[in-house]
């Protein structure tokens, strides 16, 4: 069988992301030969890519980002749900970003927290290889997840979370929250599955992230999207939605981002993603 001797700019990002959350080039180019790549090719590739080099791309994964505004951006500055009104702060198209405000009520997010508080655990990250969970030293927050209306707070947080975003409470992952102290962070990456990890039959790609920000942080802790020069600073109650695909089965790499060290007290967030589909 003939070696592979190309990569697609969505591996060229998988790359650049693998290596920021701490793996070796040696264990990256093994990987890339375990999966039918040139060896020659494959260490070569991640020279450059180390050394800051260009590298060249497949041309068939060059079809530029087709932009379309979801559904939640067509509702105006002040998106009512059944139980609250939420408003826009501000709004970046490319990528598509909306930073909300009043998602969640003081008391709700203290009980988010308590809720979570004894459930935590190191935080995992998907792997690209494996398609498993795994722990990541690019990722050093603490987290866990809570199952679809496992009481009545997740309850209703999702109902409003479908009210706001157009899509089925179904098409929503378990709600994670996450607990950054002093010096954690989570490195640039990509909330989109490689496009070898997405399975139609659970729901397909990720299309889409709430972020939710459960406390003040004192100084760090901020959400950048470095490609889009976009920073948000969190806000106990606010929130942060990004888009990052569409119905062409597009993923949109402006869609890079980090959460930058926590210098003083701790980050409390609760994360939702939305895939393409039903999950359930």
């Amino acid at each position: 069988m003939e070696k592979i001797k190309h990569i697609s700019a969505e591996f060229k990002d998988w790359i650049l992301n693998t290596l920021k959350s701490g793996a070796s080039p040696e264990a990256i180019a093994a990987a890339m030969i375990k999966k039918g790549f040139d060896e020659t090719f494959a260490y070569q590739t991640l020279l450059r890519i180390v050394g800051n080099q260009s590298v060249k791309t497949a041309e068939r994964s060059q079809a530029p980002f087709v932009y379309e505004v979801p559904e939640i951006g067509q509702k105006g500055n002040i998106i009512a749900t059944s139980d609250r009104d939420i408003k826009v702060l501000s709004r970046v198209d490319h990528p598509f970003i909306l930073h909300l405000d009043n998602l969640l009520s003081y008391e709700e997010c203290d009980e988010l927290i308590n809720l979570s508080k004894d459930r935590l655990q190191p935080s995992e990250i998907i792997d690209s290889e494996t398609g498993e969970k795994k722990a990541a030293s690019g990722r050093t927050s603490k987290g866990m997840y809570f199952t679809l209306g496992e009481n009545w707070l997740v309850t209703a947080i999702e109902k409003r979370i479908a009210e706001l975003t157009n899509y089925p409470v179904e098409n929503g992952e378990g709600l994670q929250v996450l607990n950054y102290k002093i010096g954690e962070e989570y490195k640039p990456h990509f909330d989109y599955f490689p496009s070898t990890r997405v399975n139609p039959e659970q729901g397909g790609q990720r299309i889409g992230t709430l972020l939710i920000y459960l406390n003040d942080v004192p100084a760090g802790g901020e959400t950048v999207f470095p490609k889009a020069g976009v920073t948000i600073v969190p806000k106990k109650g606010t929130a942060v939605y990004f888009h990052y695909g569409n119905s062409k089965n597009q993923v949109d790499r402006m869609s890079l981002h980090t959460s930058i060290p926590v210098a003083q007290g701790e980050k409390w967030v609760a994360t939702k993603w939305i895939r393409q589909a039903k999950i359930y």
